[in-house]
């Protein structure tokens, strides 16, 4: 094709996010291990180059640069909404197709500004749909907090999941930021307090960020016998969340992409990736490779590498066979046919575990 194939999941160098680029990475890398083993796309293998943007912005607008003059054909990535805002003006501007199989920020599609841009990943506004849903008829919920991390897609979410909850007539008595590895919650806690959202009659609390923090908040307010409902987005969907909980994981919320065990194809593809790397996957991680599949269609189809022909093939694609089962694209590059669920740590034979619960 004369131009490198761009596999790009950007590495953070926050400990919340290593093990998401590790998994996306090591994912991405197998699909195209396995469209080069079938002969690859239009007669060449796809080569990959791998960058780092540490999920942040200024580093991310710097490396979508590096990789323009690299010449790449598609980017699969970024990870944090952030890193991906940034960088999507440079991709636009060199017209690069951009997959993310984890940047939920709805602004990404919902304003048209970048065509070039896709996800197989649900936007934060669905989540935040569902979540208020959810807390609204299955648990009646009358009074919440809502807590979130001061990045792009943590705002992001409370500000739709308050925004729900107010229209449906719940009280936000609570609206609070917090900083990425804060030693203690204890003050926030003490207003959760004052505010009477601490009982398990009518209120929530609703953590908009990552499993690291949101660990560490539920344990203390568990232990300072807060026993509101807590609800999250997928950011808190990882095995490190209940490690790192514990039993004050017990009963927590998560809203995420569905379950896909029962995909035929997620089963293959995972049992491939578990004897490569000896691992489960994490929810983005069957996403991460159904990002390279869709973009080998795409190219495919088109019958060229040249980025235009393949924007808009990726518009018209329908993947009927996919590692996340049947998708295609919205106009605005948002995911169709893979929706969310309501999940909770519930006590199965093999330990805590988030189970289907809505």
């Amino acid at each position: 094709m004369g131009r490198k194939s761009k596999n790009w999941c950007s590495r953070p160098v926050h400990r919340r996010d290593v093990k998401l680029w590790n998994f996306c990475k090591k994912w991405s890398d197998l699909a195209i291990k396995h469209i080069n083993a079938a002969g690859g796309v239009l007669g060449t293998e796809l080569e990959v180059v791998t960058q780092d943007d540490a999920c942040d912005s200024a580093k991310a607008a710097q490396v979508a640069e590096e990789m323009i003059a690299e010449n790449v054909i598609a980017v699969i990535g970024h990870i944090c909404s952030n890193s991906t805002e940034a960088a999507l003006p440079s991709y636009l501007g060199a017209n690069i197709p951009v997959i993310s199989a984890a940047s939920t920020n709805p602004n990404l599609t919902n304003d048209g500004k970048y065509p070039n841009f896709f996800r197989t990943i649900s936007h934060d506004a669905s989540q935040a749909l569902l979540q208020v849903e959810f807390a609204v008829k299955a648990l009646g919920i009358k009074k919440a907090a809502v807590i979130f991390d001061q990045g792009n897609c943590g705002k992001e979410m409370a500000g739709l999941v308050r925004d729900g909850l107010e229209q449906n007539g719940v009280k936000v008595l609570v609206f609070e930021p917090i900083e990425s590895g804060t030693e203690s919650y204890s003050e926030l806690i003490g207003k959760l307090r004052k505010a009477k959202v601490n009982s398990s009659n009518g209120t929530a609390v609703f953590f908009s960020g990552y499993h690291p923090e949101a660990a560490k908040f539920v344990a203390e307010a568990r232990k300072e016998r807060n026993n509101a409902f807590f609800i999250s987005g997928d950011g808190v969907k990882d095995p490190s969340f209940i490690v790192n909980a514990g039993k004050n994981a017990m009963e927590y919320y998560v809203s995420a992409p569905f379950d896909l065990s029962k995909v035929a194809n997620a089963r293959s593809v995972t049992e491939q990736y578990e004897a490569e790397f000896g691992s489960d996957p994490t929810i983005h991680s069957l996403r991460s490779y159904a990002a390279v599949q869709v973009f080998a269609k795409a190219l495919e189809k088109s019958g060229t590498s040249d980025p235009s022909a393949v924007i808009d093939t990726l518009k018209e694609v329908e993947m009927l066979d996919s590692a996340i089962g049947e998708f295609s694209f919205s106009e605005s590059g948002d995911i169709l046919g893979a929706g969310d669920a309501l999940y909770q740590v519930r006590p199965t034979p093999t330990g805590l575990q988030f189970v289907p619960a809505y």
